[in-house]
C-alpha cells in the first residue's frame, strides 16, 4: 500500500541479536524437558520478548536518525547480546547477578530513550512517565531479588516480568494519545515470528545432526521441517494482524499479549521436533516431548483461531477446532505410536487444516481482501486535512517575531503552513492558531522529530511527508528581546 512505513535498516540489526536471545532460550528448554525447566523458559522467554516488545513499540513511535538515537540503540543490543549469554546461567546461584545486570542495562537503555523522547516531545510525556516509572521500578526490584534464595527468587522474577506487563495499563489515556504506525507493526511482528520459525529449524537439524542417519531419522527431521513450513502458512497467511491495524486499543492489545503465546508455542514445537529426532529409533516418544511438540502446536492453532475470532473472521471455526482436538489427542495417545507416525500424524493435522483454509476460507477472496484493505483506517478521522507540509514562514513562530518575542520550539499547522511557538512557550501561539482557526493537525518543525498531533482528537498522527521549510536553510532560532 502507498504510505505505508517498513522495517528500517536499523531495526533489521536490532533484530540480528535477538537471533542470539531466542537461541538461547532455546537451549534452556532442550536442556530441561521436565516442568521446572518450562517454567524457567517462560520466565526468560518472556523476559526477552518483552524486551523486543519495548523497542520495537518505542522505535514505532519515536525513530529518528539522529546519532545518539542510533548510539543508544547500538548500547541495548549490546546488553541483549550479554542478556543473551547470561541466560543459561540464570537459574544458578553465581548466574543469577550477571543476568540481572544484563537484563537492567536493556531496560536503563529503554528508560534513557522513553526519558529523551519525553524531553523533546512534551505533549508524550505522560504516555513515557509510565514506562519510566514502570522499568526503573522493575529494575530496582530485580537487584532486590537477589537478597532472596531460590527458588522464591526465581519466583519473584516471574511476578516482576508479569507486572512489566500491566505497564501500558497504568495510563490507557495516555496509550491512546500515542498511536502506533499500523502498516510498521504487523511487518515488525512477522520479522520475529521468522526469527523463532529459524530457531525451529536449527532444531530440527540439530536433532538430526546429533543422531545417525537412516531412512527413519532423515523421515521424522523432514516432516519436522514440514511442520515449521505448515506454521510459516498458516502464520502468513491466515493469521490476521488487523487487530494491530484496528482502532480498537483492545484489539490491539489482544494481539500484543497474544503473540507471545504465539512465538514461545514455536519454540516449545522446534525443541520437541529436536527430540523426536533424538528419540526414532525407540519404541515411543517421551512424555515431555509429545507436550512439546504435539501441545505447542495445539497452542498455537488455538492462539490462532482467537486472534481471527476477534478479527471478525469466524468461518470454519469448527474445522480449527477439530485440528486443535486432533493434536491434543496425538499428544496424550502418542506413546502408543512409533515416533515417526507421531510426527506425520502432525503433520498431517497441519496439512489438512492448510488445504481446508486454502480451499473454503473466503478471506482469500477479492470481496473479502477489499474489505480487509477497508478496515485499514487512517489514524485520524482528520488526517485528510493534513495537505500542507511546508512552512509559510521561514524565520521562526510568526507572532514571536512581529512582537519580538522568545519561543522554545516551532509547530507547523498542516492545513495551512502557519508557525507557530509551542506550548512550552510563553505565547503558546500554535495552540491559539488551532483556538481561532480550528486547524486540526500540526506537526513539529524541529530537527530530529517527526511527528505530529491532533488538537481535536488530543492524539499523536503519523506523519505520511516530512515536513520543511519552504527554502532549506539553517534552522531558526528563537529572536532576541530588546
Amino acid at each position: 500500500m502507498e504510505g505505508e512505513r517498513h522495517a528500517s535498516w536499523l531495526e533489521l540489526f536490532f533484530d540480528l541479536v535477538f537471533v542470539l536471545a531466542v537461541s538461547q532460550v532455546s537451549r534452556v528448554l532442550g536442556s530441561e524437558t521436565d516442568f521446572a525447566g518450562f517454567l524457567k523458559f517462560v520466565v526468560l522467554f518472556v523476559a526477552v520478548w518483552w524486551s523486543w516488545i519495548g523497542y520495537t513499540y518505542f522505535v514505532d513511535r519515536f525513530e529518528t536518525t539522529e546519532t545518539i538515537f542510533r548510539v543508544l540503540m547500538f548500547s541495548g543490543m549490546l546488553g541483549v547480546v550479554g542478556l543473551s549469554l547470561s541466560l543459561g546461567g540464570a537459574f544458578q546461584p553465581e548466574g543469577s547477578l550477571p543476568f540481572i545486570v544484563c537484563l537492567a542495562i536493556v531496560r536503563l537503555v529503554l528508560v534513557t530513550l522513553y526519558a529523551r523522547a519525553a524531553y523533546y516531545v512534551p505533549l508524550a510525556r505522560l504516555f513515557c512517565l509510565q514506562f519510566i516509572v514502570g522499568l526503573s521500578t522493575s529494575t530496582v526490584l530485580l537487584f532486590s531479588s537477589l537478597l532472596f534464595d531460590p527458588p522464591l527468587r526465581y519466583w519473584i522474577w516471574g511476578l516482576i516480568f508479569f507486572a512489566e506487563l500491566l505497564i501500558p495499563f497504568i495510563n490507557l489515556r495516555a496509550t491512546r494519545s500515542i498511536p502506533v504506525d499500523r502498516s510498521h507493526l504487523p511487518e515488525r511482528f512477522g520479522l520475529f515470528t521468522i526469527i523463532v520459525l529459524g530457531e525451529a529449524v536449527i532444531a530440527t537439524a540439530t536433532g538430526l545432526g546429533s543422531v545417525r542417519w537412516n531412512v527413519a531419522t532423515i523421515t521424522t527431521a523432514s516432516l519436522g521441517f514440514a511442520m515449521a513450513a505448515c506454521i510459516w502458512w498458516i502464520n502468513f497467511d491466515f493469521v490476521e494482524d488487523n487487530a494491530l491495524r484496528s482502532n480498537s486499543v483492545a484489539k490491539r492489545l489482544i494481539y500484543l499479549y497474544s503473540h507471545v503465546f504465539i512465538v514461545a508455542s514455536i519454540v516449545a514445537t522446534g525443541v520437541g521436533v529436536e527430540h523426536a529426532i533424538r528419540e526414532t529409533g525407540e519404541s515411543h516418544l517421551h512424555a515431555p516431548t509429545l507436550i512439546l511438540m504435539a501441545g505447542g502446536v495445539a497452542v498455537y492453532l488455538a492462539v490462532v483461531t482467537l486472534i481471527r475470532m476477534i478479527t471478525g473472521v469466524c468461518n470454519l471455526v469448527y474445522a480449527r477446532i477439530m485440528t486443535i482436538l486432533l493434536s491434543l489427542a496425538i499428544m496424550f495417545t502418542g506413546n502408543f505410536l512409533p515416533p515417526e507416525t507421531v510426527v506425520a500424524a502432525m503433520f498431517l493435522v497441519m496439512a489438512v487444516g492448510i488445504w481446508i483454509e486454502t480451499r473454503y476460507s473466503p478471506a482469500h477472496s477479492p470481496d473479502t481482501a477489499e474489505r480487509y484493505e477497508s478496515e485499514h483506517l487512517e489514524p485520524c478521522e482528520h488526517a485528510g486535512e493534513a495537505r500542507v507540509h511546508k512552512a509559510r514562514s521561514e524565520g521562526g513562530c510568526e507572532e514571536c517575531i512581529k512582537n519580538n518575542y522568545k519561543w522554545v520550539h516551532l509547530r507547523l499547522c498542516l492545513s495551512c503552513g502557519h508557525v507557530g511557538c509551542c506550548d512550552t512557550s510563553v505565547n503558546r501561539h500554535a495552540t491559539r492558531h488551532f483556538h481561532k482557526t480550528g486547524h486540526p493537525i500540526m506537526a513539529s518543525l524541529e530537527t530530529g522529530e517527526h511527528w505530529s498531533w491532533c488538537y481535536i482528537d488530543e492524539r499523536f498522527v503519523p506523519l505520511t511527508t516530512a515536513v520543511k521549510y519552504h527554502s532549506e536553510g539553517e534552522r531558526p532560532v528563537a529572536a532576541e528581546v530588546g
